[in-house]
């Protein structure tokens, strides 16, 4: 059994992984600004270490006899400065793995550090035809090649797709603009038409999860989709659907994304991250579609959630539907 740190291990994503690594009994250092454990992982194997991500020393400290690190969270990214200091973190943490005997680090990146592929469907190796340049992806980026030239310990980097479900931060709200605007008009990049990268929370949990095991996943980059060829416009009507509205999209012409006083906060519930319009006005209107072989193979892993059966558990969360 595995001693786990877990940072991120209180938010969307980092919840379901804690829940995983308890259920199948390793021990889990949730490491949280909060002082006390959560009240659904009391009386488990599991204790809170209370610091700070903008507070290197404490991130290390937390690593102490500790088999696998999973990074899961880290400073909210809005600006170049904490996307800096992000990298810092990282650069700390790859300079102690060794001395604190750290046996692997799984470091969890974005689909969006592959950029636009060349060809679909893409996989971890396909050359990108446009890299995005966003603090977000650039950050990410930076820290994926620190880690494979630098990391003296074993890791895995997972590239996770856009992901919903329960819990997000964001999701509430983006449905919520959805009901709203749904029937009038959705303002989108073009018609939303084109093949879109998702997957389901319990699904991203469960391979971050595995990724902690695998023997095979040393070393590896594993981009995480749920392999189903969907689009932004299936996505968005299987939620009007549970709404029980129609969906209308108007069709942004890409020439008005340079216009400053066109909204696209919109968009940024679909990625988790705030949107630069000229840096994205690709990302939307192109087919991205990530071939999810590898990381099925080397984790022994299986998406177990369409995205209607995962759109349809999001809504039973947000509005009991």
């Amino acid at each position: 059994m595995m001693k786990a740190l877990v940072t991120g291990g209180t938010g969307f994503v980092g919840n379901g992984v804690v829940d995983l690594l308890l259920q199948n009994g390793h021990s889990v250092r949730l490491f949280s600004r909060r002082r006390e454990l959560p009240e659904r992982l009391k009386g488990k194997d599991a204790e809170i270490f209370h610091g700070d991500l903008r507070d290197f020393p404490s991130v290390v400290s937390a690593m102490d006899k500790m088999d696998v690190f999973f990074h899961i969270g880290e400073i909210k990214n809005f600006n170049q400065t904490a996307s800096l200091n992000n990298i810092k973190l990282m650069e700390h943490i790859i300079a102690v793995v060794r001395q604190k005997e750290v046996k692997r680090l799984v470091f969890i990146s974005s689909i969006t550090v592959a950029g636009i592929p060349s060809e679909t469907p893409a996989d971890e190796n396909t050359e990108p035809k446009a890299i995005l340049e966003d603090h977000y992806t650039s950050y990410k980026r930076a820290c994926e090649r620190f880690i494979m030239s630098s990391c003296a310990c074993e890791f895995v980097i997972i590239r996770p797709a856009p992901v919903y479900g329960p819990g997000s931060r964001h999701m509430g709200g983006f449905i919520t603009t959805i009901d709203r605007l749904g029937p009038i008009g959705f303002p989108f990049i073009g018609n939303a038409e084109n093949l879109a990268p998702l997957i389901y929370v319990k699904d991203v949990a469960n391979a971050i999860y595995l990724s902690g095991l695998s023997p095979s996943a040393k070393g590896q980059v594993l981009n995480l989709t749920d392999g189903f060829r969907h689009s932004w416009l299936d996505f968005l009507t299987a939620i009007a659907e549970l709404l029980g509205k129609k969906l209308r999209i108007i069709a942004i012409p890409p020439l008005l994304l340079k216009i400053p006083a066109v909204p696209l906060d919109i968009l940024s519930g679909l990625i988790g991250i705030k949107v630069d319009p000229l840096q994205y006005l690709n990302y939307f209107s192109n087919d991205l579609f990530f071939d999810n072989s590898r990381s099925k193979a080397v984790l022994n892993w299986q998406p177990e959630f369409s995205l209607k059966d995962g759109v349809k558990e999001m809504m039973k969360f947000y509005r009991g539907l």
